[in-house]
């Protein structure tokens, strides 16, 4: 008797299985799209967090640094001119390191013990001198001080992206009394902005108070007293960054960095460090600065200057 019971094969049971509609398709496109694009923000938020504690860290050997400095230098803060010199032994920090300075690019002026006298503190970490989200690179500039450098013809990030405030630190005698640099750096720096205009030596003739020494850090005190900060790369040239503290002069001389989304990290005399949010958005630099006023009642001003100096009383 033949059968009647019907066979499937494996091609015949797959057919008639029922498959995806275009709605369906469509609906699970929409649904991946969407968590895509959620995805995007989540994951440049956790980069941005990166670089925030990458730099806080970075500013956190660097103020190290600096406080060692002082306590094997009987209490001396490092040299700190306002002026840009390469003469060794008489800056912490040699180097023109903004757009165009010749060591931008230079990574090996960092390392020199002569030229950047922090540097014994921090070995061959050179990298803590730049933030890491300045974006910036270039061919190495370095060649004229270092013919034998490893880094000749080669692609390097920018070399330093920080600055030290210009209250803070030593000058040599010469160069307090206008001339170049000669003896040894021992006396307050000049900060020659803080008035509002270039002076010759506000640490001489006032009104503001400038530091030399730990023990002279006592208004602000040292939990409030900026040593040293991110700096915007169209602001840096030297390695102090200067600004006016005179309300009558409510000007921006260099300008704090704000390459942590309007944000920058700021080192205090005690040690510690932080990421500091600015309320406004004058300080974001896409060139040469356009305009220095403030605003005498600015509240990014306020902030910095009041952690900058202040009046002898």
């Amino acid at each position: 008797m033949k059968s009647t019971e019907r066979c499937f094969s494996p091609r015949t049971a797959w057919n008639s299985q029922s498959a995806f509609t275009i709605t369906e398709l469509l609906a699970v496109l929409v649904v991946l799209s969407v968590l895509a694009m959620a995805m995007v923000p989540t994951r440049a938020d956790s980069r941005a967090k990166a670089q925030s504690v990458r730099c806080l860290s970075n500013l956190r050997q660097v103020i190290g640094a600096v406080q060692m400095f002082t306590h094997d230098h009987q209490d001396l803060l490092p040299p700190n001119p306002d002026d840009g010199t390469r003469s060794p032994g008489y800056t912490w920090c040699v180097g023109q390191g903004g757009p165009g300075g010749g060591d931008e690019f230079n990574p090996d002026i960092l390392s020199d013990s002569a030229r950047c006298l922090i540097a014994p503190y921090l070995g061959t970490n050179v990298s803590v001198f730049r933030c890491t989200a300045d974006t910036r690179t270039g061919l190495y500039d370095g060649g004229a001080l270092y013919p034998a450098s490893p880094l000749i013809g080669t692609k390097v990030p920018a070399a330093r992206s920080i600055s030290m405030s210009q209250a803070v630190g030593t000058v040599d005698p010469c160069f307090a009394g206008g001339g170049g640099h000669c003896g040894a750096p021992t006396l307050p720096v000049n900060g020659p902005w803080l008035a509002g205009s270039h002076g010759l030596n506000n640490a001489t003739y006032g009104p503001y108070r400038t530091y030399g020494k730990t023990s002279q850090m006592v208004v602000p005190i040292p939990a409030e007293l900026i040593v040293i900060t991110e700096e915007e790369p169209y602001s840096i040239n030297d390695a102090s960054v200067a600004t006016s503290v005179n309300p009558s002069y409510p000007n921006w001389i260099d300008f704090p960095s704000t390459l942590h989304n309007n944000g920058g990290v700021v080192s205090f005399a005690d040690g510690h460090v932080e990421l500091h949010k600015w309320v406004g958005t004058k300080l974001i630099l896409f060139g040469p600065p356009f305009s220095r006023y403030a605003g005498a009642s600015d509240p990014d001003w306020l902030w910095f200057t009041r952690r900058t100096s202040a009046r002898f009383r």
